[in-house]
């Protein structure tokens, strides 16, 4: 039987402040202040679903309380109860004093659901914030570190050590920030240059757990990519939660590939300054691995998604930002021979050319997405590709011609494609295109 002393009925006022560092609570004609992990705790007993029971090792999980040990968590979560019970009136239940506590039900029942939004808004705000390590870095200065650390590593590779450095010396200009500096002295260090100051690498997790958790991450960022779009936002916050564990088991090679897969998503949704979040992460992680493929694919996440808010705000970024983010996935594609399954960098280049109305460059990078297509016949690719040559052929070519209605066809077949892969999103807008052009 769930145990708080004796009960009197009464409604539980709760007042969070918007900073997420105070909460006022009110019961019986008294009120108290609460600070620190006693927030989070009360935000958490608001947000868990009524007659449920809010975990010990939930608790832990947040971020005001993830670097105690578990016992202590609980001793200080009884503790708080203690503090609240005792100036107000017994409103907080447990099952275990030190294992398990929520609200009782006629107080949670009783709390508007207006405030219940306000906690949990609160609540993720905070986690949100606690996983970004980069967040300080300009947009524009990440993009940039990225795309000169990323070349320099195709030197590398190539054994070009001295023009790698040289791309390095610039990217390390960029910004002062602690992590991006950390990053830097690790690749002048693989280019046999002198540290100003000693790097600790990241431990390495050896128990088969930690191994088996990692891999289903990685599985789960794989399926969310190709996942349906009614999914998506379900599949980010999957992702986002089995974030949280590998940021506490230190593994930032899986880290990358969440993040990675988490901007797609967020991007798709329209959710772009999430995005923008999300991939300024994974490319900072990326170039840290030193990993050249998943720096192509970052690469071009990153330049895609930039040129989606730019397209909402033409003065956030200008062009060459996020054309250097493309050109610097078919670099390495190019130059190392790498990435020939999938020809996004070449699709969008020839996208974004046709809408800029330079349909010779868009033919030309066409002509060499086909080239990769021809052996990749990646699905998704393949449905870029129709719409970009019916676009193409449509506006290139006289309503009526044979020319004109193998665009049309094409726009027809890319919508298919897309609806057939899941993508309702793209199938809608390639829809658009052909009923603009066909004129119905």
């Amino acid at each position: 039987m769930p145990r708080s002393g004796n009960f009197k009925s009464a409604n539980l006022e709760v007042e969070p402040h918007s900073s997420g560092n105070t909460i006022y609570l009110a019961c019986a004609g008294q009120r108290i202040i609460l600070r620190g992990k006693a927030v989070a705790f009360i935000l958490a007993l608001v947000t868990t679903d009524r007659g449920v029971f809010l975990t010990r090792d939930e608790l832990h999980r947040l971020q005001a309380w993830k670097m105690m040990s578990s016992g202590s968590v609980g001793k200080q979560a009884a503790r708080i109860t203690d503090k609240i019970n005792g100036s107000l009136s017994p409103v907080i239940e447990w099952g275990l004093k030190t294992g398990n506590w929520r609200l009782a039900p006629s107080i949670h029942e009783a709390i508007p659901e207006p405030t219940r939004e306000q906690c949990r808004s609160i609540l993720s705000r905070n986690d949100w914030k606690a996983i970004l390590r980069f967040d300080m870095v300009p947009a524009q200065s990440a993009a940039r570190w990225m795309q000169l650390c990323g070349s320099a590593l195709a030197d590398m590779t190539e054994g070009k050590a001295s023009q790698g450095y040289q791309k390095l010396r610039e990217a390390i200009e960029l910004s002062d920030h602690e992590g991006i500096a950390a990053i830097s002295d690790v690749l002048a260090t693989r280019l046999g240059q002198a540290l100003p100051r000693a790097h600790l690498p990241v431990p390495s997790a050896t128990t088969t757990s930690a191994f088996m958790e990692a891999a289903e991450a990685r599985r789960m960022a794989a399926y969310a990519r190709l996942s349906p779009s009614e999914d998506w936002n379900q599949q980010f916050d999957l992702l986002h939660r089995r974030l949280l564990r590998m940021i506490q088991s230190g593994d930032t090679a899986t880290q990358t590939i969440l993040l990675n897969a988490m901007a797609v998503l967020a991007r798709r949704l329209g959710r772009m300054e999430q995005a923008l979040d999300c991939i300024r992460e994974a490319a900072a992680l990326a170039i840290f691995s030193g990993d050249i493929v998943l720096i192509q694919n970052i690469s071009f996440n990153f330049g895609n998604i930039i040129n989606g808010i730019a397209r909402d705000d033409p003065g956030a970024f200008s062009p060459e930002t996020y054309l250097g983010l493309l050109q610097l996935d078919i670099e390495l594609r190019e130059r190392l021979r790498i990435g020939k399954d999938s020809a996004q960098a070449e699709l969008l280049y020839a996208y974004l050319s046709h809408e800029q109305g330079n349909f010779g460059d868009a033919q030309t990078y066409l002509d060499k997405a086909d080239a990769i297509i021809a052996q990749s016949r990646q699905a998704l690719d393949v449905a870029l590709r129709g719409r970009v040559f019916g676009l193409l052929a449509c506006d290139t070519s006289a309503p009526g011609s044979r020319k004109f209605a193998e665009g049309l066809a094409a726009l027809r077949k890319s919508a298919d494609a897309y609806e057939q892969h899941g993508n309702l999103i793209a199938a809608r807008e390639v829809r658009q295109d052909l009923a603009r052009r066909a004129g119905s």
